[in-house]
């Protein structure tokens, strides 16, 4: 990812974790306090949560902070080692596109149905899987690439 798209997914996940914050505030407030629940809250927490967490996700690819067993690669000298761990990242990048790829074309296969309580249509919740998945393949590939390179020469 570049700077300014990682910084706008960090903006939008704290944006997203306020509104789930105030959802869930407003959800204690109709419940407990006016004894009249409104049906919403919870759906809409929800539907949040899958996009924070996924959009988490994908700054957690970007920033290489996934837990990684180096088992492999540690056995081999620097150079094999990073072309190695290239091959991976590719590897990764691959199933990221082709989880965009079906995630996208399941968030348009629920584009009619409604969710039960906002009665959006369900491709809003869904589509933080591709959007997502997008998100780490460009930097798993980001990463093969810098690792194909190797560490620049001391």
């Amino acid at each position: 990812m570049t700077p300014a798209v990682r910084r706008l997914v960090e903006l939008v996940s704290a944006g997203l974790m306020a509104a789930i914050t105030g959802v869930v505030a407003f959800q204690v407030l109709t419940r407990y306090v006016l004894q009249h629940p409104a049906a919403w809250p919870e759906e809409a927490a929800r539907y949040l949560f899958v996009w924070v967490a996924l959009l988490g996700g994908a700054l957690g690819v970007d920033r290489g902070v996934h837990f990684s067993l180096d088992l492999l690669t540690s056995r081999f000298p620097s150079r094999v080692a990073s072309r190695l761990a290239a091959g991976i990242d590719l590897a990764c990048a691959a199933f990221a596109a082709l989880l965009a790829w079906h995630g996208a074309t399941l968030a348009w296969r629920v584009r009619e149905q409604p969710s039960a309580a906002l009665e959006i249509p369900m491709t809003w919740p869904y589509a933080a899987i591709p959007v997502a998945a997008l998100l780490m393949a460009w930097s798993l590939a980001a990463s093969a690439r810098r690792r194909w390179r190797g560490p620049p020469p001391a």
